[in-house]
């Protein structure tokens, strides 16, 4: 039987944060979206925060609060500002950098502990733990856990299940229970204990289960794990789906999601950001979609991959009522599938020309780069001109070049003249944002011997 580990950086946005500061320790820290919008993320200490008792005409101007912890995830950051303030939080704008790079450090040290790993997200990983012995389970996962929090500084998480979704439930529990100290196997318990466990936890913990989804269930008399698991399979088969029938079988420790090392390509990649402020200038527009077509590119020359076609798509904020309402999009399909940014921003400005009106108040721009396959020779049209950015050695060292520029020198080092030198006002609002101490030469965190 399999045995699977699901490893998880516990309010991992924030972890990241504290790691680089440690006096935020005991302090509550949250994580604002894209132009400081809203709170997307948030340490324990901040989630625990007694907001019920806090009275709205005693936080200042406006007078905005939240009724309890839940409600502050995803709230305007303006509407409550005067709350985190009232417990000295700590606030910071999304540092994608540093998250994205202390991932792949996390990652690359529980990789060390399992024969096979499969990264799920930028903070989540399936461990294959199958073979190691039973007893020793527990100590394993203990002893990779201190040293993620040693050689890094992020705590983690760790469920143990039979199956995927036993490993992902078990992860749950060991964020819950205090006892098991960051640390639970379900694999390890009998069934009569599990059945126990499973009448405890409501059923829209499982993964897999959405908001709809627990309507649903609920709606169906399905309130917890253990009336889910309890469901006899003619039930399952005339009331609901095939993905519900594998659930079940997978929380009665049953593995049927099979284990991906190697994460599937993207089929489409998209590059899209909202403006700090409402564009009007075409020029200021030519260099966000530049911009945003360079990065979607990188990410394609990453999978090894190209593309066949590029669509770009502007629009006016639709929440804006009283500004005048426009949203358009273009889509060109390209004479032979590149990856090269040069063919793909000319392309790209392309779409932008034949889409962009004067006169409007511009709020979002897209990019997304279609229909891709992988990267292979190629074959020639006899009818059509000869590639300059597909198939040619230069042009795919011109691309080598960039890319390995930029990742040893910091995003945006290098870049194409069209995506804008200097001021370029269009960028989102960082405007609280940590050092990125991992990635930038100027940006390492410094110590000073008192």
């Amino acid at each position: 039987m399999p045995t699977y580990a699901l490893v998880d950086g516990n309010s991992f946005y924030a972890s990241c944060q504290i790691a680089f500061q440690p006096g935020l320790v005991n302090r509550p820290v949250v994580v604002l979206s894209n132009n400081d919008g809203c709170i997307v993320a948030a340490n324990q200490i901040a989630k625990n925060l007694d907001l019920q008792h806090v009275k709205p005409n005693s936080l200042g101007q406006g007078g905005y609060y939240a009724a309890t912890a839940d409600s502050m995830m995803f709230q305007p950051f303006f509407k409550v500002a005067p709350i985190l303030k009232r417990f000295d939080t700590a606030v910071f704008s999304s540092n994608y950098e540093l998250y994205a790079d202390m991932s792949q450090r996390m990652h690359a040290i529980s990789a060390q502990f399992a024969s096979r790993q499969e990264i799920y997200s930028i903070d989540e990983s399936f461990l294959d733990f199958t073979g190691i012995d039973k007893q020793r389970l527990n100590q394993h996962a203990t002893q990779m856990k201190e040293r993620i929090l040693q050689w890094i500084g992020i705590p983690v998480a760790v469920g143990i299940g039979s199956s995927k979704t036993q490993a992902k439930l078990a992860n749950h529990l060991a964020k819950k229970l205090p006892d098991c100290h960051g640390v639970f196997d379900l694999s390890q318990l009998s069934e009569h204990t599990r059945n126990t466990l499973y009448q405890t936890i409501k059923v829209g913990a499982v993964w897999g289960v959405g908001k709809r989804l627990n309507k649903q269930l609920n709606a169906a008399g399905i309130n917890t794990v253990y009336d889910l698991v309890c469901l006899d399979q003619k039930t399952l088969k005339r009331k609901f789906s095939v993905n519900i029938e594998r659930m079940v079988l997978e929380l009665n420790g049953q593995a049927c999601l099979s284990f991906e090392e190697i994460p599937g390509n993207k089929q489409n990649i998209v590059s899209s950001r909202s403006f700090s402020r409402n564009v009007t200038e075409f020029n200021t527009m030519r260099e966000a979609v530049s911009s945003y077509t360079a990065t979607a590119a990188e990410k394609l020359r990453q999978q090894h991959g190209t593309c066949k076609a590029i669509s770009v798509f502007i629009t006016t904020p639709p929440y804006q009522t009283q500004l005048p309402q426009y949203r358009n999009q273009q889509t060109i399909p390209l004479v032979y599938p590149s990856d090269s940014t040069i063919l793909l921003t000319k392309v790209a400005l392309r779409a932008l020309q034949k889409i962009w009106r004067p006169g409007y108040e511009y709020q979002k721009a897209s990019v997304m780069l279609l229909n891709i396959q992988e990267k292979q020779s190629l074959q020639t049209d006899l009818f059509a001109p000869n590639p300059q950015y597909s198939g040619n050695p230069k042009s795919d060292n011109l691309m080598k070049t960039l890319d390995n520029i930029n990742r040893k020198m910091g995003k945006n080092t290098l870049k194409l003249a069209s995506s804008g030198l200097h001021n370029q006002s269009w960028k989102m609002n960082r405007n609280l944002m940590s050092a990125r101490y991992t990635t930038r030469w100027d940006e390492l965190l410094t110590v000073t011997a008192k």
